[in-house]
C-alpha cells in the first residue's frame, strides 16, 4: 500500500502537476496548497468508499463482557427518587445503570451519582413509608460502542454464554413496551442502539440474574480506514504523510483525480469519475468470498445440522 504522500504524488503525476513533497507538513518552510487540497480530497474519497460497500477490510468483531450486578444496600424516603446510605457508589455510572429494589419500578435508571453514598433515579419509589438498609441491585445494561464504530454488520449479535442469538435491534416502541409494560421480560435477551451517551449498546433484560460474566458479541463496520503511520493503530482520516489506507490505494488515487478536477471547474472530470465508479464496482464484486448458488433442489449434506436443531439449550438436562 502507498502512503498518503505517495498517493497524492501519483495523482499529481497523472494530472501533469508538480509533485508535492509534503501533504500535512511543510517543505523548506513552504506550504504546498495543492498537496493540502489533495490530502483533504483523499479523506473525502475515504468517506465515499466507506459508504459504498461493507468492505471486509473494515469489518471488526466486538466482544462485550457484561458483569454481574452490584449487590448493595441503601435508604429511601417514601416516594422519593433519591437513594442514600449506599456504602460505595464509585462503580456506578449515571445513565449506564438500572436499579432494582424494594418499591423501585422495573424501568428505573440512575440519572446521577450525587456523592460517595447517594444516587438519584429516573423514577420515584412507590413505598408509602421510608425504608432503611434495603437490598439493592445496580445493573449495567448500557455500554459504549467500540472505538471506530460506524454501523452494525447485521445478524451477527450473539449471546455466547447461552449460545442464543440476541433479539433485535428493538425499535423504540418495542423497547418501551418491554420496559414499561405489564410483562417486561422473557427468556431471551434483546438489544438496541441508543444515544446520546457516546452512542451506546443497550441490552434487555438488565443483567440482574447472572452470577458470572455474560459474554456477548457482534460485528461492525468501522469508520477507521487509515493505518496510522502504517502501523497497528487505526484512524478515520489521513493526518500524516506516512499514513497508509486500509482500502485500495488505486481507488483513492482515481477518486482524488476526478474530485480535484471537479473543484477546479474542469468539465472533463466526468470521464475520470465514470472510470473511478467502474473500478470501485469491480472491487466490490470481488471483495470477500461469495457462496456458490445452485438453481437445482438443495439437498441437505448432513443428517443433523443447525437447520434441524432447535434454538437454545439442546438437548438440555433430562433429555436423552
Amino acid at each position: 500500500m502507498k502512503t498518503i504522500l505517495q498517493i497524492v504524488q501519483a495523482a499529481e503525476a497523472e494530472l501533469g502537476l508538480p509533485q508535492s513533497t509534503s501533504v500535512f507538513g511543510t517543505a523548506g518552510g513552504i506550504t504546498d496548497n495543492t498537496g493540502i487540497q489533495m490530502g483533504a480530497l483523499a479523506n473525502r474519497v475515504l468517506d465515499e468508499l466507506r459508504r459504498m460497500n461493507r468492505w471486509t477490510a473494515m469489518q471488526f468483531e466486538f466482544d462485550l463482557i457484561v458483569d454481574p450486578p452490584i449487590v448493595t444496600t441503601g435508604d429511601m424516603a417514601a416516594q422519593s427518587a433519591v437513594i442514600t446510605g449506599i456504602p460505595d457508589t464509585s462503580a456506578i455510572q449515571a445513565n449506564f445503570y438500572m436499579v432494582s429494589g424494594n418499591g423501585i419500578p422495573p424501568a428505573a435508571r440512575v440519572i446521577s451519582v450525587d456523592s460517595a453514598t447517594q444516587v438519584t433515579m429516573s423514577m420515584e419509589n412507590t413505598n408509602t413509608d421510608a425504608v432503611v438498609a434495603t437490598d439493592l441491585l445496580f445493573m449495567k445494561d448500557t455500554y459504549p460502542m467500540p472505538s471506530g464504530f460506524d454501523w452494525f454488520n447485521n445478524n451477527t449479535m450473539w449471546d455466547r454464554t447461552n449460545h442464543w442469538r440476541l433479539l433485535g435491534p428493538d425499535s423504540p416502541q418495542q423497547d418501551q413496551y418491554q420496559r414499561s409494560g405489564i410483562v417486561p421480560t422473557g427468556p431471551r435477551r434483546h438489544f438496541r442502539q441508543l444515544g446520546p451517551y457516546a452512542n451506546t449498546f443497550r441490552i434487555w433484560p438488565p443483567p440482574a440474574e447472572i452470577v458470572a460474566p455474560l459474554q456477548l458479541v457482534f460485528e461492525f463496520l468501522s469508520i477507521n480506514a487509515v493505518a496510522v503511520n502504517g502501523g497497528g493503530t487505526f484512524a478515520q482520516y489521513f493526518t500524516s504523510d506516512i499514513d497508509v489506507p486500509i482500502l485500495d490505494d488505486q481507488a483513492i488515487i482515481m477518486g482524488v483525480k476526478w474530485m480535484f478536477w471537479e473543484v477546479k471547474g474542469f468539465g472533463s472530470y466526468a470521464t475520470m469519475q465514470t472510470r473511478w465508479v467502474d473500478y470501485v464496482d469491480r472491487m466490490i464484486a470481488r471483495d470477500g468470498a461469495a457462496p456458490t448458488l445452485s438453481i437445482v433442489r438443495r439437498i441437505a449434506p448432513y443428517l443433523i445440522s443447525s437447520d434441524n436443531v432447535q434454538d437454545g439449550n439442546f438437548p438440555g438436562p433430562g433429555n436423552p
